[in-house]
C-alpha cells in the first residue's frame, strides 16, 4: 500500500502535465445515448421553429441550434426518428448549411409534419457533450436540454379545412321524370333481326379490334416519345418554379427544390438524395458528365449559402439554376 501511494505521488505531476493526451479519449465513460460528439466547456442547444401554426400533415421547419461546441465540423446530427417523443411527427431530414472549424454555432435542419392536432410543442431533446476541462470520469460528459422555458417552441396544429361539395339540382322537363307503364311503352313491335343485323354482328368484333388498336396507338406512343414528353414536362415545371421563387418566403429553398424535383423526374434520383455530395454521386452513377454533375452541386451549395447567409443574389441564383436545367435537358 505504501509503495503504491509513493508511486502515485511520484507520477501525479507527470499525469497532470499530460492530462490532455489521455483525457481526450474517455471511451469508458462515453454515454451510449444522446451523445453527438460535441466538445466544449459549456454547450447549449435550442430549437428554432417556423412557422408556429401549421395544418395537420403539413411541414414546419425545426432547426436545432448548438452553441459553444469547439469542434463544429465533428458534431453529429441527431436522428429524431429514433428519439422518444418525436413519433408524433413525420420527420424529414433536409440539407444543413455548410460548416467550418471557426463556426460559433451548428445548425441542424428538419422538416416536421404533425400527425394530429394534439401536438402542442417540439419535444425536448437531451444533448450530452464532452468537456475536456472537467475531472476525469462521468463529470466529463455533462448534458443539456432544449426544454428551458425560453427554448420550448409552442406550436398550434389545426385540421385542414374541409371542402364542401355543393349539390346542383337536376333541371329537366317534368315528363322526363315520369315512369311509363304497359307492355310496350314506346309503341313498337318485337324486334326481328335481318340479314344486315347478322352482318353487323359478324363485323363488329374485327372493327372494334381495329378501332381499339388505333386508339391505343394514339394514346400510347413509343417508350422514347413518352420519355421525351415526360422530360419536357419536368423541365417546364421546374423552370416555372424557379421563375416564381422570388414570390416565396424562402427563394433559395424554392430554387433548390425545383432543381432536385427536376433531377428526380428526369434522372429518377431517389427521394433520399438531398445533399450536394449525394446528388453528384448519384448523377455520376448515371453516367452524367463530371463537369455537369459538379455544376449541379455548386448550384445546390449556393442555394444553401443563400438560405442561411442571405446576400440578395437570388436573381443571379435563379438565372444560374435555369441555365443548369437547360444544360441537363440537352443531355436527353
Amino acid at each position: 500500500m505504501l509503495r503504491g501511494a509513493l508511486l502515485l505521488a511520484a507520477l501525479g505531476p507527470l499525469l497532470a502535465a499530460h492530462r490532455p493526451l489521455w483525457a481526450g479519449q474517455p471511451a469508458f465513460f462515453e454515454p451510449k445515448e444522446h451523445y453527438y460528439k460535441a466538445k466544449g466547456s459549456s454547450v447549449s442547444v435550442r430549437w428554432v421553429v417556423e412557422p408556429r401554426e401549421v395544418l395537420v400533415g403539413r411541414d414546419l421547419t425545426a432547426t436545432l441550434v448548438v452553441t459553444g461546441a469547439t469542434n463544429p465540423t465533428e458534431v453529429v446530427k441527431p436522428d429524431l426518428r429514433k428519439l422518444p417523443g418525436f413519433d408524433v411527427f413525420k420527420v424529414t431530414d433536409v440539407p444543413d448549411p455548410p460548416r467550418s472549424p471557426t463556426d460559433k454555432e451548428v445548425r441542424f435542419v428538419y422538416k416536421l409534419a404533425p400527425r394530429g392536432t394534439d401536438v402542442k410543442e417540439v419535444p425536448p431533446l437531451k444533448f450530452s457533450y464532452f468537456n475536456p476541462g472537467a475531472p476525469p470520469g462521468k463529470q466529463q460528459f455533462p448534458s443539456t436540454r432544449t426544454d428551458r422555458d425560453e427554448d420550448t417552441p409552442v406550436i398550434t396544429v389545426r385540421e385542414a379545412p374541409k371542402v364542401e361539395r355543393r349539390v346542383v339540382p337536376l333541371e329537366a322537363p317534368e315528363r322526363l321524370f315520369q315512369l311509363e307503364t304497359g307492355a310496350d311503352p314506346l309503341g313498337r313491335g318485337p324486334f326481328v333481326p335481318g340479314v344486315w343485323a347478322w352482318g353487323a354482328a359478324v363485323l363488329a368484333g374485327p372493327l372494334a379490334a381495329v378501332g381499339w388498336f388505333l386508339v391505343w396507338r394514339r394514346f400510347n406512343p413509343t417508350a422514347a416519345r413518352l420519355a421525351r414528353a415526360r422530360r419536357s414536362r419536368a423541365a417546364r415545371r421546374s423552370v416555372e418554379q424557379i421563375r416564381k421563387a422570388n414570390r416565396t418566403p424562402d427563394p433559395p429553398a424554392a430554387i433548390a427544390g425545383a432543381v432536385l424535383g427536376y433531377l428526380r423526374a428526369r434522372f429518377l434520383l431517389p427521394e433520399s438524395t438531398v445533399t450536394p455530395s449525394e446528388t453528384v454521386s448519384a448523377l455520376r452513377q448515371l453516367e452524367v458528365p463530371a463537369g455537369v454533375a459538379e455544376r449541379v452541386a455548386e448550384v445546390l451549395r449556393a442555394c444553401d449559402r443563400a438560405r442561411f447567409a442571405p446576400t440578395g443574389a437570388e436573381t443571379a441564383l435563379a438565372t444560374e439554376a435555369e441555365a443548369l436545367l437547360t444544360r441537363l435537358e440537352a443531355l436527353a
